[in-house]
């Protein structure tokens, strides 16, 4: 169940990229910090990301429910041996994870936490201002950032893997203007300078003030995080 379309051309890794610069430019520009490999890894997770988000916008708890078990079964597909449902992402998931088989645990747990936040929605009638169901939507950003190391580094340690969950989670939570935003986004930034530079275009999309002006001054925000090494 998805909003993607299928035409019978199935969409190219340039046609993807294209999608991901038009409705997610930051994570983009982040992404090109990557090699080419992991960076179609990352646009293709994003793009996954951002049909999973669609299921906390449906008319009833219950459709979003529906969409989220398809990309659960899909993603089973595409983890497995056999053939894959003819859906554009789909079908370039399992191009760019081809090889990656751990993927799938932590590609299934971010479904898995968009199902948690939808369980609130199905029995509170839609989202609920609260610590415990704006934990669940924290939650869903740690995964993501969790899945994106990942698809950066194989090899990344629990520690680094922390590191990045906390840092998804504490910018969200400062989004979201939560009493202890701005401490605990300032602690997963100190945190952040112990993490290897192949797992920085994972984070290098984040930062704790307003978007830069113009496409220039957001990319020479974005160099100057690569080269201090901070967010």
């Amino acid at each position: 169940m998805s909003d993607t379309s299928n035409p019978p051309k199935l969409a190219s890794a340039a046609e993807f990229d294209a999608r991901l610069k038009r409705t997610d430019e930051e994570r983009w520009l982040a992404s090109r910090y990557s090699p080419a490999p992991d960076r179609e890894r990352l646009v293709a997770i994003y793009l996954l990301n951002q049909e999973l988000q669609r299921a906390l916008h449906t008319k009833e708890p219950m459709l979003g429910k529906i969409r989220l078990q398809w990309w659960r079964e899909t993603l089973e597909q595409v983890a497995g041996a056999g053939p894959v449902r003819r859906h554009d992402l789909a079908e370039e998931l399992a191009r760019v994870t081809a090889g990656r088989p751990d993927l799938q645990v932590a590609t299934l747990t971010l479904v898995d936490r968009y199902d948690d936040v939808l369980d609130d929605h199905f029995h509170a009638g839609g989202h609920q201002p609260g610590v415990d169901h704006e934990a669940r939507h924290l939650a869903v950003e740690g995964a993501l950032m969790k899945l994106a190391s990942l698809a950066l580094h194989a090899n990344a340690t629990p520690e680094q893997l922390a590191i990045l969950a906390s840092l998804g989670e504490a910018r969200l939570a400062l989004s979201a203007e939560l009493p202890d935003a701005v401490a605990r986004w300032a602690s997963a930034r100190k945190a952040a300078r112990k993490l290897p530079a192949n797992l920085w275009p994972a984070i290098l999309h984040l930062r704790d003030s307003v978007r830069p002006a113009g496409p220039l001054a957001l990319r020479g925000q974005m160099f100057w995080r690569v080269i201090t090494r901070r967010l």
